[in-house]
C-alpha cells in the first residue's frame, strides 16, 4: 500500500482554514456588538444570552480553526523534510552499491 501526500494540497487546505478562521473572528465580533435595544427588557435578556452564546461559539471555532491550519502547516513541513531525507539517504545507498565480481 502506497500512500501519496501532495503538500502543495496540505497548504492550500490550510489556507482555507486561516480563512474560516478569519470569517469566524469577524461573525464574533459583529455579534459583539449587537444591541439588544427596542426589545423588552425580558426579551432583551434572552437576545443577550444568545448573542454571546453564538459569540462564544464563533469565538471558539476561529480557535480551533486557526489551529487546524497550524497542524496542517506543520504537516506539510515534515512530508517535505521526510522526502528531502529519504531522497538524501536513497542517494547514498544508491552510491554505494557496486558489483562483486
Amino acid at each position: 500500500m502506497t500512500l501519496h501526500v501532495e503538500p502543495a494540497k496540505v497548504q492550500s487546505t490550510a489556507a482555507a482554514w486561516d480563512t474560516e478562521n478569519l470569517h469566524l473572528t469577524a461573525a464574533a465580533k459583529q455579534l459583539h456588538g449587537v444591541g439588544t435595544g427596542g426589545f423588552t427588557p425580558t426579551v432583551a435578556s434572552l437576545v443577550g444570552q444568545f448573542v454571546e452564546a453564538w459569540e462564544a461559539i464563533a469565538t471558539r471555532s476561529a480557535r480551533v480553526s486557526e489551529s487546524q491550519a497550524d497542524g496542517l502547516r506543520r504537516t506539510a513541513i515534515d512530508i517535505l523534510r521526510t522526502d528531502a531525507t529519504t531522497d538524501i539517504n536513497a542517494s547514498l545507498v544508491l552510491s554505494s552499491i557496486k558489483e562483486l565480481r
